[in-house]
């Protein structure tokens, strides 16, 4: 285990409570461990709770909705049978379920209005989720029923009444029988995974390969070249999308995704291998976040708060007022945790790897949403709008579309949240810590452990069969800083039950349903992508054996390596999400995430020169590493020819003599100064004051 992850974690108790909103809030309390243990978990931490899955949140909305859906049934058959008017009676019959009332009508037209309507169910439901478009089953049911009043005739077909109810009636039941089939599999399924859990963790522990020292690493030229690529995304003007997959701006292909992603991959970059270099590595990470705010990323939040909040109230990231005590009412809130929780985590990690405090400043971003749309905001208020969303929120998690919760969302957010806490001095994280862990594991689990990717706020339901391992791909990564039990658990579950190595040294991937066998990035088919994101869970926790396996699938049998016009290397067919997410398995190491948020760059690094001046991409920088605080070690490269090259220093102590090479030079009033270098292939060179 790295000697990184120091956490805390809080082994969460569940007491029952009032439905109320402020008691779900208070009813995943916590207590702490008595003792922490150097790994910063106990053991038997890992080990999946009964109480996984049995959220009294979640409990409450979801009995909410079944009243409501009990209500709509009882008025709609008293319409039908009691009231005299053919079109009030056929309008009743249709508050059971989108078109009954065609049944009613029982015309030719009618059937086929039916058959259409119930064949849009699906897609209604995908519009509903994907974009958080509440508006879109709302007009299919008031709608259908509109029309079938419509098509109503004098008399109505009597027997409408009893075959919409036996439907209903047989459909709940159905779905009851599901769900408890699901529920008592997903029981004995904890047991077994509670059988070989902590051995395997503590396997897993022991096998792990340390990271290497700090400063000691270096990037090579071809590894650069990747590295190159997505440089290049963020160095490139902010109207620029042409290395962005451009497919919709609503789910996982969109592009803010891609500039996130961007962030924290060049910020690991930075921290763990050119602490002292600036230049265009920084001004690319500031692109990515520049660009992340302009409007053709935002103006989705504009059409998703009309078509799921039904507000002119586009801010991305503000909280509105919580209206307390009143359970009937899920929080409002037209935050969007996917723009606030991951724009939180890259500006923050941005100053951890810099110490540049720009983004800290008062409505130092400008969240561009339409021309006129336009919120000022900075790291402070974001983290506390995070903060407040979260401590708020009955479910402890909140919304990313409009209405729906996703677990991947808030793990990105709860990440920012550690690491703004790092540079703001806030207490944020240690205050969600016990509820967010709580919250996890009872309203956003299944009883057999495994996270689930989404749920409804409104409804308390959840859509089942979404994912399997990619959805503990998250966790493994985004819980070790903050909850590292948690990300050891799905580490060893996804070691156990979706890897398997051949007789013949192949590594196979297994058990893989639903969305681990598309690119969520491009949404083609294959299950190309999910080996790149489990590769960087192996990565993080020193399993190099499958990193470079997975990765050698990747390249070899996956997505081709091919060189662009630029030189740049990149995976042919990899949507641009999983091109960035290579990065971290090409580059990091055991326990990197970790030590990016928790730590960051060694406190000597900000006291020695920077290089701030490269041309780019003439010159590849693959270490830029002071060891004392006053010297660099640098390792460059030729990124086109070999040649000479102007290389400008700052933060340099004004008037001392500095050597770079054979060359010297004294840093000016600024404290900067400037070198030629003659680069070619791997140029390793010091800059060291003289004395």
């Amino acid at each position: 285990m790295s000697s990184t992850t120091t956490t805390t974690t809080n082994t969460a108790e569940f007491k029952d409570s009032e439905h109320s909103l402020k008691d779900f809030k208070s009813a995943l309390s916590t207590t702490r461990s008595s003792h922490e243990p150097p790994q910063g978990f106990r053991l038997q931490d890992v080990l999946i709770r009964q109480q996984c899955g049995k959220g009294k949140a979640k409990r409450y909305y979801q009995r909410r909705t079944l009243a409501q859906y009990a209500f709509l049934t009882v008025a709609g058959l008293a319409a039908f049978y009691k009231l005299d008017n053919t079109q009030a009676r056929v309008a009743g019959i249709g508050l059971l379920f989108p078109g009954a009332g065609f049944v009613a009508v029982c015309t030719v037209p009618s059937i086929l209005t039916l058959v259409l309507t119930l064949a849009a169910i699906p897609l209604i439901l995908f519009m509903w989720f994907g974009c958080g478009g509440l508006v879109f089953p709302i007009l299919l049911w008031v709608g259908s029923d509109l029309l079938a009043v419509a098509l109503a005739r004098e008399t109505v077909l009597e027997a409408a009444g009893p075959i919409v109810t036996v439907a209903c009636v047989l459909g709940m039941t159905y779905v009851t029988w599901k769900t408890q089939m699901a529920n008592q599999e997903a029981e004995k399924k904890r047991e077994k995974r509670n059988a070989f859990l902590v051995n395997a963790v503590q396997e897993n522990q022991a096998k792990a390969q340390p990271a290497p020292a700090p400063g000691s690493r270096e990037a090579d030229k071809k590894t650069l070249r990747f590295l190159q690529w997505v440089l290049e995304m963020g160095l490139s003007p902010i109207d620029d999308f042409s290395y962005h997959d451009v497919i919709d701006q609503f789910q996982t292909s969109a592009i803010r995704y891609q500039l996130y992603q961007g962030m924290y991959e060049l910020a690991a970059f930075q921290n763990h291998y050119c602490p002292n270099f600036h230049g265009y590595l920084s001004k690319a990470e500031r692109g990515l976040i520049e660009k992340s705010m302009s409007k053709r990323v935002m103006n989705f939040w504009k059409w998703e708060s009309l078509m799921g909040k039904f507000t002119l109230d586009w801010d991305p990231v503000k909280e509105d007022n919580i209206v307390s005590g009143i359970p009937a009412l899920p929080v409002q809130t037209n935050n969007s945790q996917m723009v606030s929780g991951y724009i939180l985590l890259g500006a923050a990690l941005y100053q951890i790897a810099t110490r540049d405090d720009r983004y800290a400043k008062k409505n130092s971003m400008e969240f561009v949403v339409t021309d006129s749309a336009r919120y000022k905001y900075d790291l402070g208020s974001i983290a506390d709008a995070v903060f407040n969303n979260m401590d708020q929120n009955p479910y402890n998690l909140y919304p990313c579309e409009p209405n729906w919760i996703y677990s991947l969302c808030n793990l990105v957010g709860i990440s920012g949240i550690v690491a703004s806490d790092k540079v703001l001095g806030n207490d944020y994280g240690d205050r969600l810590k016990g509820r967010f862990e709580a919250a996890l594991a009872s309203e956003f689990s299944n009883a057999d452990g495994t996270i689930l990717p989404i749920r409804s706020e409104l409804t308390g339901f959840t859509i089942p069969g979404l994912a399997g391992a990619i959805s503990d791909v998250a966790p493994s990564i985004f819980c070790g800083p903050y909850l590292p039990h948690v990300a050891h658990r799905h580490w060893a579950l996804m070691k156990q039950e979706n890897l398997r190595w051949r007789d013949d040294g192949h590594l196979e991937l297994t058990n893989l349903v639903g969305a681990d066998n598309l690119d969520p990035g491009n949404y083609r088919s294959g299950r190309g992508y999910v080996r790149v994101a489990m590769a960087s869970v192996a990565t993080e926790f020193g399993d190099y054996k499958i990193r470079d396996e997975l990765m050698r699938q990747t390249d070899e049998e996956q997505f081709p390596v091919y060189e662009t016009r630029t030189g740049a290397l990149k995976n042919k067919g990899l949507s641009t999400l999983g091109q960035i997410n290579t990065l971290r398995s090409r580059l990091g190491a055991h326990g990197d995430w970790n030590s990016l948020l928790r730590d960051g760059p060694s406190e000597h690094c900000f006291r020695a020169p920077i290089l701030d001046e490269v041309p780019f991409p003439d010159v590849l920088v693959g270490k830029a590493y002071s060891h004392d605080g006053e010297s660099v070690e640098l390792v460059l490269y030729n990124g086109k020819t070999a040649g000479t090259f102007t290389l400008g220093f700052k933060n340099m102590k004004a008037g001392r003599v500095y050597r770079l090479g054979s060359q010297t030079a004294v840093a000016d009033q600024k404290g900067e100064a400037q070198f030629s270098v003659l680069i070619d292939g791997r140029t390793a060179v010091f800059l060291e004051p003289v004395d």
